[in-house]
């Protein structure tokens, strides 16, 4: 299950970090005019699209960006109304940032400085004009708010608006390595926004959602929310002129919507694909891909360790960390959970193959094995001071007890969970699962630090992001705050020497040497265990709509997010 990508691979680095311009056109079309090669000139009035993104029992109104339990955050759906200054197709590093809000940028003063020129006549959803002023305030507002600020912006010195479409932002440090965090940040509307307080926890109803993006709510309920298309976007007309996101309570749930033709467009992890969803329509049913897996890597999906946990202080010891990561089986749960949709993770440096394989250094490459090592657990563990008690590895009186926490409504995760629960067991460790979460309360348990363990997806479209999201202390936060990053509250000066020495590179050899520091920092401190190269899961039907996203034609990462999904969105054509 792999569900968002918020948080530079050398690639885009060489494009952003390096230079002193960038993009002005990705080879893209304008947002609202569709894509080359789309269906039929079907009437959009006719069709609804229907998307499903994770499975929750209800939804609740709020369409807050900068809250993570919103409706919006949740269902990947913040860019429909909020849009970013530049989006990015993390399948393809070497494609330069695509135009949205942002007409061009460049850096300047070693990367210190960056203008942006900013697409003129563009429109607030209530008429009002959009500026620079809105783009200067957006920025202040996160480095006032460091609670809203969960893509781990950089703060500014200071920023300037020439005049209404410029925006000159300047840093302390280098930054150009951070910029797919600036470029992806959702612009709000001044004139709304300066008024509200507490913006990170603020409800913000369907009547109140103001944003520059191709759609804005029509109906809300707590089964079901729909959109409309926005008549004044400044894009031009979106073909998809309504869509419909439904509650299901389960992947189950969901799978039989989809497999009935009820559903358009999900990213569900989906056992046995090809017999459940495709073969039922097979004229219309698809995957990214024909051949298996069937779906791109996309991230690591990783077990977290909360290193500062008071209920299982244990997984402070780095011995403890680097036996839980031998203990695992990861083939079974790849072969027996993710029906081999997702591969065994095959480095501890905690990059993503194949997409990372430029940037994966040499001694880490193949290190992690894909079957548990009993030996080498007794080996770390004995070394460190353990003895075995009843079965069980003890010091000091205490057997290594942590619970994993996953929704039991995620099927392949909690699946995940129990496999985990079941190899770690057998080696002599003391370990439960807990499945008693929606997606709510267990992003809330993780983000604030209220967990020992839990597998997640990671975060991130660049090899150093992807790392960044796990070590890197500055996005972190004291138990009990909210976090943008490093959920396992990991800390050493190595890792923080790294991620800064990486932002302040000069060359592309030198940000490689820090992503060889980061890796290697990874696997000597394990402050997550690297599990499963998490797929970008994507299912669609092209019954109502065409133009979507595959492994011929990788226009974007279909898989949910909340800016891919847009412009998947403005992509399609109705059918006829």
């Amino acid at each position: 299950m792999s569900r968002t990508t918020t948080i530079t691979a050398l690639a885009l680095a060489a494009v952003v970090g390096l230079g002193l311009t960038a993009c002005t056109s990705a080879g893209t079309s304008a947002p609202g005019g569709g894509s080359s090669g789309s269906g039929g000139p079907g009437s959009a009035a006719a069709k609804t699209l229907v998307v499903e993104d994770k499975p929750v029992p209800t939804f609740t109104e709020d369409f807050n960006p900068l809250d993570g339990n919103s409706f919006g955050a949740n269902e990947n759906a913040n860019s429909l109304i909020y849009e970013p200054l530049f989006m990015f197709n993390s399948l393809k590093s070497d494609q330069a940032p695509i135009p949205w809000l942002g007409k061009s940028y460049a850096w300047s003063n070693g990367n210190k400085t960056l203008t942006m020129q900013l697409q003129p006549g563009v429109k607030w959803s209530d008429g009002q004009a959009f500026s620079s002023d809105d783009v200067a305030f957006t920025f202040d507002l996160l480095q006032r708010n460091p609670a809203a600020n969960t893509n781990g912006v950089p703060a500014t010195t200071s920023v300037s608006t020439p005049d209404a479409t410029t925006v000159v932002m300047s840093f302390a440090t280098p930054q150009a390595s951070n910029f797919v965090a600036i470029g992806n940040t959702m612009i709000l509307p001044k004139h709304q926004w300066s008024g509200i307080g507490s913006p990170a926890t603020a409800v913000i109803l369907a009547k109140d959602a103001i944003g520059t993006g191709p759609y804005l709510v029509d109906k809300y309920s707590s089964q079901n929310v729909t959109f409309k298309a926005n008549p004044g976007y400044w894009g031009g007309a979106p073909k998809v002129k309504a869509i419909s996101f439904p509650a299901y309570a389960t992947n189950d749930a969901a799978t039989l919507a989809l497999a009935a033709g009820q559903i358009d467009l999900t990213g569900n992890d989906i056992s046995n694909v090809q017999s459940t969803f495709v073969a039922k329509d097979p004229a219309h049913n698809h995957l990214f891909q024909t051949a298996k897996p069937y779906f791109p890597a996309g991230n690591t999906v990783s077990l977290l360790l909360n290193n500062k946990s008071s209920s299982a202080p244990a997984l402070g010891d780095v011995a403890v960390r680097k036996a839980i990561s031998a203990a695992l089986n990861r083939q079974a749960m790849a072969t027996q959970c993710e029906t081999v949709y997702e591969l065994p993770a095959s480095s501890s440096g905690g990059l993503t193959l194949p997409i990372d394989q430029a940037s994966v250094t040499s001694p880490l490459s193949g290190d992690l094995q894909p079957s548990a090592d009993a030996a080498q657990v007794t080996s770390l563990l004995t070394g460190a001071g353990y003895t075995k008690s009843g079965g069980k590895w003890t010091k000091g009186g205490q057997t290594i007890k942590f619970s994993i926490i996953d929704p039991n409504s995620f099927g392949d995760y909690w699946c995940d969970a129990q496999a985990m629960v079941k190899d770690l067991n057998a080696q002599g460790f003391d370990v439960s699962a807990n499945g008693a979460f929606d997606y709510n309360s267990w992003n809330s348990a993780i983000t604030s630090g209220k967990f020992d363990a839990a597998l997640h997806w990671g975060q991130g479209v660049t090899a150093f992001q992807r790392l960044q999201f796990i070590l890197d202390p500055s996005t972190t936060a004291a138990i009990g705050s909210v976090a943008a990053g490093d959920f396992d509250r990991y800390s050493s000066a190595g890792a923080t020497a790294a991620v800064s020495a990486f932002e302040n590179a000069g060359s592309a050899d030198q940000q490689q040497s820090a992503l060889n520091d980061l890796q290697q920092i990874m696997s000597d401190d394990v402050p997550a265990v690297p599990v499963l190269y998490g797929a970008a899961w994507y299912e669609y039907s092209t019954a109502n709509f065409t133009g979507w996203p595959t492994s011929d034609n990788p226009y974007i990462n279909p898989s949910p997010n909340s800016q891919a999904y847009e412009y998947l969105i403005l992509h399609l054509t109705p059918t006829s």
